[in-house]
């Protein structure tokens, strides 16, 4: 039937990436970018290297284009300290991986410069970021803000609706869609992942809910409109 309009989503690392993709190809009309930081990283690996499950690519961006790495944050610490911080603190916590330790050292060892951030301003159409403040991971909250402080200081084309939720954790999945990864006990996996999912269900189960419908009608809108 052909392509008539093009859309991205993206939780965690690809939501990072699906604004990222937006930013640069203009065709891009639908970015709904979830637990995204807004910012560029560097890279990770993953596998088992001295005792490490994951670990900075060492000189590698998270993302490239055109063959060319994009400016990046280094983290501020490499292997294997980097995973013994994280497993370190996952053990303090109790939650399944908690980095938000990791990224707040890094952003205070590295201040992000203007190159390592990704232009918002230059997504168009829908734009939907969703995020909640009891994410373990990175600092979502922060970086949605963020993004709508450079929207409300720079021209823009695209509408942009954010929406950052007291309880949900990083796994934000829109209820329907947990509901077919994990058609029984998802909301009981979530919190065992995470310590907040697990002290508030019932919020946790709301925000989801609340996702899936902001999302339906995002997407349903979009479609209706002309190309």
């Amino acid at each position: 039937m052909g392509n008539r309009k093009t859309g991205i989503a993206g939780v965690s690392t690809t939501g990072t990436m699906a604004l990222s993709a937006a930013s640069y190809f203009q065709d891009i009309t639908l970015t709904i970018a979830l637990t995204p930081t807004d910012f560029i990283w560097q890279g990770v690996m993953q596998g088992r290297r001295d005792g490490c499950k994951e670990w900075p690519a060492e000189g590698e961006s998270l993302l490239s284009y055109r063959g060319e790495p994009l400016p990046y944050m280094p983290f501020a610490c490499q292997r294997p300290q980097y995973w013994r911080g994280v497993a370190a603190e996952s053990r303090r916590t109790g939650d399944m991986i908690y980095a938000r330790k990791l990224y707040e050292d890094s952003e205070a060892a590295h201040s992000i410069t203007e190159a390592e951030i990704i232009k918002v301003e230059d997504i168009h159409g829908k734009l939907l970021l969703i995020g909640a403040e009891d994410d373990v991971l990175w600092n979502t909250a922060k970086y949605i803000r963020g993004m709508e402080k450079r929207l409300a200081e720079k021209p823009h084309d695209c509408e942009v609706e954010a929406v950052v939720y007291e309880h949900g954790p990083h796994f934000v999945f829109p209820e329907g869609m947990m509901r077919l990864l994990l058609p029984i006990g998802s909301a009981l996996a979530v919190g065992l992942a995470f310590k907040a999912a697990g002290a508030y269900p019932k919020e946790c189960r709301a925000t989801r809910m609340d996702i899936d419908r902001r999302i339906t009608r995002t997407i349903a809108e979009w479609r209706k409109e002309c190309v």
